[in-house]
């Protein structure tokens, strides 16, 4: 063989396994998850996995309703700590819930460590069939209404 085609021959090697070794930059990339059905009211995630998918129905039929009396008003739904434990959280460390403002103008997050967390964190039903995070030590601005997803880490 002549000389310029063994160096082909090294170069086209060298780039064939350059393409197939792992690139660590294409790992760290977050894989996205596919969207949750229709009737799916909260999605639980753990380190970027669907932990749960909860409609109203199941929520309800999973976890016991508590009623709660936070800033003067009723709140009805199940505790988020039973919520979390359902799912198979049992050890978190922080968690972002996900969802709207009060005017429900714009999406928000809440980011709580878990000694924040008690039983007085509720995920009230609304009237709307939707969720609203609220608690006894959270100030009602702060509640995230129409919460969608829970992410903890």
């Amino acid at each position: 063989m002549k000389r310029w085609k063994w160096w082909a021959l090294i170069a086209a090697v060298a780039l064939m396994a350059s393409a197939c070794s792992g690139d660590d930059e294409a790992e760290s990339v977050p894989v996205e998850l596919p969207p949750p059905a229709d009737d799916v009211v909260l999605r639980v995630t753990v380190g970027g996995e669907i932990a749960a998918d909860w409609t109203l129905e199941r929520l309800e039929y999973n976890t016991t309703i508590y009623t709660l009396t936070l800033d003067g008003d009723e709140q009805s739904g199940p505790l988020l700590l039973e919520v979390l434990a359902v799912s198979g959280v049992v050890d978190w460390d922080s968690m972002e819930a996900i969802g709207l403002s009060e005017g429900r103008t714009a999406e928000v997050s809440l980011f709580v460590n878990s000694s924040e967390v008690n039983e007085t964190w509720i995920l009230d039903i609304s009237n709307q069939g939707t969720l609203k995070l609220a608690a006894e030590n959270l100030p009602r601005e702060k509640w995230v209404r129409d919460v969608a997803e829970l992410r903890i880490n």
